[in-house]
């Protein structure tokens, strides 16, 4: 299984004259199949060949995915935050702007700049369908999933008594 996966990131890569859209299709395919090696590598030459291109926007946050689900949260964040720069009107520009302050806080530990990015999403999507779950993320900063369940447990029982 692996040869067959080396060989088809090979050949994705290595094969000339594809157009944008072919090589989209092989991303769509890729992730499908949750391949992220293919589907970095492929993403990252639809931005060589055509970094204006159709896909290249979605290239980007392909790759960005790629990197979140191959658990490499600082290769993610760098592309999430390009993907915010640079394609701020595009719909995944909400989810990457939410993912950059969700790495910060729950990969890298750095509740400072997970907050920074998290308070950027209010004021900017204040009601958008994800504001309640930044909320949550800025309620739970620092804290374990079990300390935000005693407090959730707590709060109800006072909520019961009441």
């Amino acid at each position: 299984m692996k040869a067959a996966a080396i060989f088809l990131v090979v050949c994705l890569t290595g094969c000339s004259s594809l157009s944008e859209e072919e090589l989209w299709k092989r991303i769509e395919s890729a992730k499908a199949n949750k391949n992220w090696d293919s589907t970095l590598q492929v993403s990252q030459r639809i931005l060589k060949e055509y970094p204006d291109g159709r896909f290249g926007s979605w290239a980007r946050f392909a790759i960005a995915e790629s990197y979140r689900f191959k658990n490499q949260p600082r290769e993610a964040l760098d592309n999430y935050k390009i993907y915010v720069e640079r394609y701020p009107d595009l719909p995944p520009a909400v989810l990457s702007l939410f993912l950059v302050g969700y790495i910060y806080g729950n990969n890298l530990q750095m509740t400072d700049s997970a907050k920074y990015y998290l308070e950027e999403f209010l004021q900017k999507y204040p009601q958008h369908e994800l504001a309640p779950s930044v909320r949550l993320e800025l309620e739970s900063l620092g804290r374990s999933p079990q300390e935000v369940l005693e407090e959730k447990l707590m709060d109800q029982r006072s909520v019961s008594k009441k």
